[in-house]
């Protein structure tokens, strides 16, 4: 009865469990075979590698939002990201084989962490600028206003110089006429007769100084012309300088960057607690379907994969060596066969050579007969020349 209630059960979660155990990579139909326990521990591998695909797509997608500032692209490209997080977090478990020594099982998993912690970092820095975007704003406001301070404080300081330039010259122009009224006095005391040669009315020393309070005034009047423009230019610099002041606060208040770079920067500036506490939370998120797999004991699923893939091994050897011995027959088939064809190379040119020695003695055999005829020709020669008949 309660086999069948197990399985009743399964039934109805059997969409939702076939989904989470897709997502934690394991093997359907050999967990068919296992325990419900394995399937409830593989499922909530599978359910923890897709949560985190998940924060990654929805990471990805701020960011990417962020950047084009169109919801459909970063719609579109966070599933992507999402996606690829997902996979990889996939292919990690998939890969971490289970057997009855932790020191290997820790060695194949290390580089694996690394990726996972890799990848927390990686999906945390988005999520961390979306939870902490008003501090993160007001962050951009203050640069900004101190930009702008800045500008206003370097205008000022270059307003300030230029009115520096009016007042030595309004200095220099007080001056001049300072000297040209302390001329003034000495020349009215001493037509009066009140002071210098004390001698009253119009005198050589008078007319000496009429002069030169007549040079003074003449110099002064030429100064404060010069001056008066000298001022106006500087004014008219001045006014230059408010306006361009506020122009390129407009400008810099327009280009102020609110992108993804000024917004991590700014987010660099923030207590490092909060963010910290964030990625910490990701890496256990990432980590947790490597871990429980690595933790996890030695379970009938483990045992049957590994039968399994010893099998397949077995069959794939047996296959191998199949080949190989089949193989070596074609092989060695085929050096008998050329073997055979060396022999009866070997044979025919046998035969070739007695054939050969046989015309060979028939040629010396006829020369000789022709040699023996024409010797026998030249004897009877001879002999009839010597000994002829008589007649």
């Amino acid at each position: 009865m309660t086999p069948e209630v197990d399985k009743e059960h399964i039934d109805k979660i059997k969409p939702v469990m076939q989904f989470f155990l897709f997502c934690s990579a394991a093997n359907q139909n050999i967990l068919k075979k296992c325990p419900s326990s394995e399937r409830q521990k593989y499922a909530g591998v599978g359910a923890t590698i897709f949560f985190t695909g998940l924060l990654a797509a929805l990471s990805g997608g701020f960011a990417l939002y962020t950047i084009f500032n169109d919801m459909t692209v970063a719609v579109l490209l966070g599933i992507c990201w999402g996606a690829l997080i997902f996979n990889l977090d996939r292919f990690i478990v998939s890969t971490v084989k289970k057997n009855e020594r932790m020191a290997s099982q820790w060695k194949q998993v290390a580089p694996r962490l690394v990726l996972a912690i890799f990848l927390s970092i990686v999906i945390s820095k988005p999520l961390e600028m979306k939870i902490f975007e008003q501090e993160i704003n007001e962050k951009l406001h203050y640069t900004g206003v101190n930009k702008l301070e800045q500008v206003g404080n370097l205008y000022e300081e270059k307003m300030a110089n230029v009115r520096l330039s009016i007042e030595s010259l309004r200095d220099r122009e007080q001056e001049r006429f300072d000297l040209r009224e302390k001329y003034y006095e000495d020349y009215k005391c001493e037509c009066e007769g009140s002071c210098g040669t004390g001698q009253k009315g119009i005198g050589s020393e008078c007319l000496r100084k009429q002069k030169k309070y007549e040079a003074a005034n003449e110099e002064y009047q030429l100064l404060k012309a010069e001056t008066a423009k000298e001022i106006a230019d500087l004014q008219e610099e001045i006014a230059t300088l408010k306006k361009e002041k506020t122009t390129y606060k407009e400008d810099l208040k327009a280009s102020f960057a609110s992108g993804l770079m000024a917004k991590m920067g700014a987010l660099s500036e923030l207590p490092p607690g909060p963010s910290w506490a964030i990625v910490l939370l990701l890496i256990c998120i990432e980590v947790a379907p490597i871990l429980t797999k690595l933790l996890s004991p030695y379970g009938p699923y483990d045992h049957m994969l590994k039968t399994m893939e010893y099998e397949y091994e077995i069959d794939e050897i047996a296959t191998i060596n199949l080949r190989n011995q089949k193989l070596n027959n074609q092989l060695t088939l085929l050096s008998r066969i050329e073997e055979k064809k060396v022999e009866q190379q070997v044979n025919q040119s046998d035969k070739a050579v007695m054939l050969v020695e046989e015309a060979y003695e028939e040629l010396v055999k006829e020369h000789l007969s022709v040699w023996l005829e024409k010797e026998k020709k030249e004897i009877r020669s001879m002999k009839e020349n010597f000994y002829p008949e008589n007649g």
